[in-house]
C-alpha cells in the first residue's frame, strides 16, 4: 500500500511558514495525492488553529486513518496536544458512529501500534 503525505499545520502567520512550496507543485499537494492545510492563527479576526483545519478536513482524515495512516503531532505542550486528540476523538466518533470513549480507545490502540505520535515542547 503507497502512503501519501498529508499536513495540517499551523503557525501565526504566513511569514513563518516555510512550507507551501510544497503545497503548489510538490509532494504534499493534493494532484500528487497528499495535502497541505495550514492554520495562521493570528491573519484573520478569529484565531485559528490545527485542529479547526482538523475539523474542516474530517472526511480525509478518517479516510486515511482507517487505510492505516499514523499520526504525528508536533508543538507547543501547553494545549495543543490535548485540542488535536480531542478533535481527533470527535473525528472519529463522527465519521464511524462510535461513542467517543470507543473513539479514544481506538486512538490509543494506534498510540500502541507506534501509529500516533506527539513531540510538545513549551
Amino acid at each position: 500500500m503507497r502512503t501519501f503525505p498529508w499536513v495540517c499545520g499551523g503557525t501565526c502567520n504566513s511569514e513563518d511558514f516555510w512550507l507551501s512550496h510544497l503545497q503548489k507543485n510538490g509532494v504534499l499537494s493534493e494532484e500528487k495525492g497528499g495535502g497541505f492545510y495550514v492554520a495562521f492563527s493570528r491573519e484573520q479576526p478569529h484565531k485559528v488553529y490545527v485542529q479547526h483545519k482538523m475539523r474542516e478536513q474530517r472526511s480525509k482524515i478518517w479516510s486515511l486513518l482507517s487505510q492505516g495512516a499514523a499520526v504525528y503531532v508536533a508543538g507547543s505542550a501547553n494545549k495543543m496536544p490535548a485540542d488535536v486528540m480531542s478533535a481527533l476523538e470527535e473525528i472519529v466518533s463522527n465519521e464511524t458512529g462510535v461513542p467517543r470513549e470507543a473513539a479514544s480507545t481506538w486512538i490509543r490502540t494506534l498510540e500502541r501500534a507506534g501509529k500516533y505520535h506527539v513531540e510538545a515542547w513549551s
